[in-house]
């Protein structure tokens, strides 16, 4: 009896499944562009051209600032520099003729220059009262309205460009291998976390903070249809895929003195394998060991097997073959 009996289990081919690192993290939305808008000098608002919510182009006039002085200013620049201009120029043909000195030619063309300038500072303040939308995007709510007399402290609206939208996260120092191999990126909006959207990661930062061992990064979300907005939280899953393992169920895993190992159906005889343990799954269990494509697993009546002990076996679902 004994060895010589041969034992009913239940066996199944052997499979294989990739091993799979996860992480996860909590992230915050922060749009691509994102700036608040202050005026670069104090003067009267005449006009407010945007509504809050608004999507506007770059270079598109906000608010107007008072500015009749600045465009007479910029009207005496030009004067200027026409009147330096001619002088410069009939000195040029006079010095041709040596009716003046060079030093009266270069004085002229000195003054010629100071007017350009003048000219161009002009032009600069004027433009100062118009502000302007630096880049695409949408425009925040402002208190700003017509008669206000603002200053350079005074907010006037905020602009974010959220086409595209940053998550921002912190992730542990030992997710470091996983941020650095192109991880396949979820994100999961807190407000509704049945959905899952695709992204990248855009960013990840050159050092791990010491304090508390984590690492900044940024995942990339396209926000094109215009369904999230900066500040939102999102669940961020990270995961990569490693090297291949055969996939045994629980309960075929066993533990003896020198670890862990499984038994194999070769040629009607049990044969015990040594296995090392890589990861836990739902179910499953991922090991390497002496395994082959073809190997057949005994995933029950495992308990009481000995090397090399006659089996009879039977697929999971079939009935038994001798």
């Amino acid at each position: 009896m004994g060895d010589k009996q041969a034992k009913l289990v239940v066996t199944e081919p052997v499979s294989f499944m990739y091993e799979t690192r996860k992480v996860e993290a909590v992230g915050s939305a922060e749009a691509l562009r994102s700036i608040a808008l202050y005026p670069a000098v104090a003067d009267e608002v005449i006009e407010v051209n945007f509504v809050p919510g608004q999507l506007v182009e770059a270079g598109k006039v906000l608010i107007k600032l008072d500015n009749r002085r600045q465009k007479n200013a910029v009207k005496r620049a030009e004067l200027t520099l026409k009147d330096a201009q001619r002088t410069l120029d009939r000195l040029i043909t006079s010095h041709a003729q040596g009716a003046v000195p060079i030093s009266e030619l270069d004085l002229a063309r000195t003054q010629r220059d100071l007017a350009e300038v003048a000219l161009e500072e002009a032009i600069v303040d004027l433009d100062d009262r118009f502000i302007k939308a630096p880049f695409d995007g949408v425009v925040g709510i402002t208190d700003i309205e017509v008669g206000d007399r603002i200053n350079e402290q005074t907010l006037i609206t905020t602009l974010d460009h959220r086409s595209k939208l940053y998550i921002n996260f912190k992730a542990p120092e030992a997710a470091l291998p996983v941020l650095m191999n192109a991880p396949d990126v979820t994100l999961e909006p807190w407000s509704d976390r049945e959905v899952s959207i695709k992204a990248e990661i855009a960013q990840i930062d050159s050092r791990i903070n010491e304090a508390d061992r984590t690492l900044r990064a940024r995942a990339l979300l396209d926000n094109s249809a215009d369904k999230f907005r900066p500040g939102m939280s999102f669940r961020v899953n990270l995961s990569i895929q490693g090297d291949r393992y055969a996939a045994i169920p629980e309960a075929a895993l066993l533990w003896g003195a020198t670890g862990a190992y499984i038994w194999l159906a070769e040629s009607g005889k049990a044969k015990r394998v040594d296995v090392d343990v890589h990861q836990r799954l739902r179910g499953a269990i991922l090991v390497s060991g002496a395994i082959s494509e073809g190997d057949t697993l005994i995933a029950e009546g495992v308990q009481r097997l000995r090397n090399g002990q006659a089996i009879t076996t039977e697929l999971v679902g079939g009935p038994a073959n001798e």
